[in-house]
């Protein structure tokens, strides 16, 4: 095991026990996560992507306390002797949470996992609309897609991605949803990665807890549909179909209209599309993978380019995505 400087003080800040593997999680595109076994346990180390003020952890904190307080599964963060939730290392936040049993998918191995990711999903939404929260940190402009959209203005030419900038401008503006649609606390990132599953398919919790945040529910059921239906180049409606039947059987789908979801599904693809582009440029936020791509910004146009496609392969699909959608909510 090769040892980074900060394991043996982060095991005994936190009184984690002595370390016997530390391995790396690539499934998140953010923060530098590991998975850390010692003789006490299973742990999650993560270290805080400069985006991101300590006080993300705060609020985190006291959103899984509220939902764990349900028996939602979702991870707690561990405090060290002095009840700190970091541990400062050569200028660099780092900080434990306990790891929840079961793994998790880039996309499911089957559909019967996207009906269990809508259930839950369902659920989490159920007991937040009952939860307030004042949030000390939210990333800046996250999901804010106008102003999303407008970096576009100020990107300087490149003819590189000329015609990138130009899809997008000619795209996105008649799927802005309207301002004064009801908002509560929701998670913000429910990518399938970020679902906790058991051999069985049952889903045995939600992870990656920095970006709740205040929003509408078709910002986040669009953004947790287009990653869960996407596959390759493609959207699939059978998977679309599989995870509303799981979300309505949670009772949460009653309270959303199926014209402004369909509408949210499209809006998000089109606006994580404008994010990796705006990171081609700007070449700092996303993670990328260097056994595949030559740099970040090579890795950012790639997903551009990846949901460009997606959005085309709505569009080639377009009543069959709207009739999909209105049959989930006579179930």
């Amino acid at each position: 095991m090769s040892v980074p400087p900060w394991l043996h003080p982060l095991s005994e800040a936190f009184g984690l026990g002595t370390p016997k593997s530390l391995a790396p999680l690539q499934s998140g595109l953010i923060q530098q996560t590991w998975h850390l076994e010692t003789q006490r346990g299973r742990f999650i180390c993560q270290q805080l992507h400069p985006a991101f003020a300590k006080e993300v952890t705060e609020d985190a904190q006291v959103i899984s306390q509220f939902l764990r307080n349900y028996g939602f599964p979702i991870p707690q963060y561990f405090t060290t002797a002095d009840g700190e939730l970091h541990l400062e290392w050569e200028g660099k936040p780092l900080r434990v949470m306990d790891c929840l049993p079961g793994i998790t998918h880039a996309k499911a191995p089957q559909k019967t996992y996207l009906y269990q990711a809508g259930l839950l999903s369902g659920k989490l939404h159920q007991l937040l609309s009952n939860f307030e929260h004042q949030f000390k940190f939210q990333l800046p402009y996250f999901h804010d897609i106008k102003y999303i959209f407008q970096s576009l203005q100020t990107i300087a030419d490149d003819p590189n991605v000329e015609a990138e900038i130009n899809f997008f401008r000619e795209t996105i503006l008649d799927l802005f949803l309207p301002e004064n649609l009801p908002k509560q606390v929701i998670h913000g990132d429910l990518k399938l990665s970020n679902f906790l599953f058991d051999d069985q398919s049952i889903c045995t919790g939600i992870v990656d807890l920095d970006t709740f945040m205040v929003h509408n529910l078709y910002i986040e059921m669009g953004d947790a549909l287009r990653s869960w239906c996407t596959v390759g180049n493609h959207f699939d409606l059978e998977i679309l179909a599989a995870a509303l039947k799981g979300y309505a059987d949670s009772e949460a789908l009653q309270h959303l209209e199926p014209e402004l979801l369909a509408q949210g599904v499209q809006l998000i693809v089109l606006e994580l599309g404008i994010r990796y582009l705006k990171d081609y440029f700007e070449d700092c936020y996303f993670q990328w993978d260097r056994t595949a791509f030559s740099s970040r910004k090579a890795h950012n146009l790639a997903r551009c380019h990846r949901q460009i496609a997606v959005f085309q392969s709505i569009q080639s699909q377009k009543l069959a995505f709207l009739q999909c959608i209105d049959r989930a909510f006579l179930i």
